[in-house]
């Protein structure tokens, strides 16, 4: 048995595509939601057409939106899948061998790769093979993903270079490269479903940030607010605003000189499909996101990842540019990012049809 277990927005996502490929060859699947993101995912699913998860380990259908949740959240599930393996396997994996796809760098991956081996199952990454090499940065993305590649028994690496950093470290032989992100997928899928002739005219920029060591740094949180306010003086600014970065920006006492600005719209987090037709219409897009930098790839749009590192190749000397919170750099994308484009995007990739050939042996 195939069982799939997820837990954030963007693991849910990514593994779309794997989940509407099983179903359209009539192959059954466990989904499981951790419930990272459980109002979140649950409002996606409609949008790709997918059945509700089968196993659901929260019960509040709330997002996790602190630190001080998530630890505890983490703490208890890992506790669990530690203490009581037995009816771990009988209530997650319903007493079925076989295989659990994990993905990406989240807590819950954590959680699904110690529920996963504590029950005896055999553990597929998705997306392995990222890396930023520097181990506290992005914390704690980098360990959970060090842990997750040495611990699981096939490796799907979403590109050559991921796939390269495998050998690296001597994984080459449950290494499997699947030549694209299966988030390529996801993006094919909401542009078919959900485009629709934007009425934004004016020209705008979408900015969302939203990661730890972003938002929980007021000096770079000031910087960011200083570079809106000037990009607002030329663009209408859409910024797409996340819970914890709400939290934060108030913290800082920073929200109000979002809030009250005209030129810039502060939105909430919008359904994917919607996400998507928005960065469409944008004329770049500032984030911290690094699905969103892929997602800016696959949409060839100028994009300005506000990170000192990424693990992902995607766009980078093409249509996106690593700010490392260098004013400069910054400055300098503002004013070349019209002429910021992709030029090898292999649009006919479908990496979950190479993921699912090689978990047929689990089915």
């Amino acid at each position: 048995m195939i069982h799939i277990f997820i837990g954030t927005k963007a693991q849910f996502i990514k593994m779309a595509p794997i989940m509407l490929n099983l179903n359209s060859r009539g192959i059954p699947y466990t989904f499981i939601d951790s419930g990272q993101h459980a109002k979140t995912v649950n409002d996606l699913i409609p949008q790709f057409g997918l059945k509700k998860p089968d196993v659901f380990l929260s019960g509040d259908g709330k997002n996790i939106t602190t630190v001080y949740q998530g630890l505890s959240w983490a703490i208890h599930s890992i506790s669990q899948a530690i203490l009581t393996p037995k009816y771990a396997f009988k209530k997650i994996f319903g007493n079925k061998k076989g295989i659990c796809l994990v993905h990406g760098d989240t807590l819950s991956t954590l959680i699904a790769l110690f529920y996963a081996k504590r029950c005896g199952l055999k553990v597929a990454h998705i997306e392995a093979g990222l890396r930023s090499h520097k181990i506290f940065d992005p914390f704690p993305e980098e360990i959970v993903r060090l842990i997750a590649m040495r611990s699981s028994d096939l490796l799907f690496a979403p590109s050559k270079w991921a796939f390269e950093n495998l050998c690296k470290m001597g994984l080459k032989d449950k290494a499997i490269n699947v030549t694209a992100n299966t988030g390529l997928e996801a993006v094919q899928y909401a542009v078919r479903q959900g485009r629709t002739t934007n009425s934004q005219h004016s020209p705008y920029t979408v900015i969302t940030i939203h990661r730890i060591e972003t938002i929980f740094s007021r000096s770079r949180m000031v910087m960011i607010i200083d570079i809106i306010k000037q990009i607002q003086k030329k663009h209408k600014v859409k910024f797409v605003l996340h819970e914890p970065t709400r939290q934060q920006l108030k913290k800082f006492d920073l929200l109000s000189t979002l809030t009250q600005n005209p030129g810039i719209e502060v939105i909430s987090l919008l359904p994917y499909l919607e996400f998507v037709n928005l960065i469409e219409g944008a004329d770049f897009v500032i984030t911290d996101g690094g699905s969103i930098q892929e997602e800016c790839y696959y949409l060839n749009k100028p994009c300005l990842i506000m990170r000192s590192k990424t693990e992902r190749m995607e766009g980078l000397g093409e249509n996106a540019v690593l700010s490392r919170f260098d004013l400069k750099r910054i400055r300098r994308f503002l004013q070349i990012y019209p002429k910021l484009r992709q030029k090898s995007l292999q649009e006919n990739l479908q990496p979950s049809t190479k993921i699912i050939e090689h978990l047929l042996p689990w089915i």
